[in-house]
């Protein structure tokens, strides 16, 4: 039975990139980061190390949302990004060292406002059509 979550989960993850634009894969890497961090809470509780879950939340920050920052556009606000999200990755750092389920409730904290703020965003650019973002989300 868990090898066919597995694939639906694996299916799930192509069919959300597949049919997506830019701003949609934004909120995809948000809600992955978001599974990955509460399960690596529960593999905490559990008294594991939450290896697996916690190194693929790092690696959606550093490479789904620290990566894809375009300073020349998003400027000031780019920055400040890349400095949560930096915090994020050494928070997540200490909470494996120190299995705290706390500090990955903290990075959860931090980007749910940043999360939040995308799901509003994205659906007024749909209404607008492509590449009419504010100047402050071109990030």
């Amino acid at each position: 039975m868990q090898h066919v979550a597995m694939a639906y989960a694996n299916t799930k993850k192509h069919t959300d990139v597949s049919g997506s634009n830019s701003g949609e894969l934004i909120l995809v890497v948000y809600e992955r980061i978001f599974d990955n961090l509460k399960q690596g809470q529960r593999e905490f509780a559990l008294g594991n190390w939450g290896i697996q879950p916690l190194t693929t939340a790092s690696e959606l920050i550093d490479l789904g949302l620290l990566g894809c920052l375009d300073y020349a556009k998003g400027g000031e606000v780019a920055e400040n990004l890349a400095v949560i999200y930096g915090w994020c990755l050494k928070t997540i750092l200490q909470a494996r060292v120190n299995k705290s389920v706390e500090k990955i409730q903290e990075v959860i904290d931090v980007l749910t406002p940043i999360h939040e703020g995308w799901l509003t965003l994205i659906p007024a650019k749909l209404e607008r059509g492509p590449n009419q973002y504010p100047q402050a989300v071109n990030l």
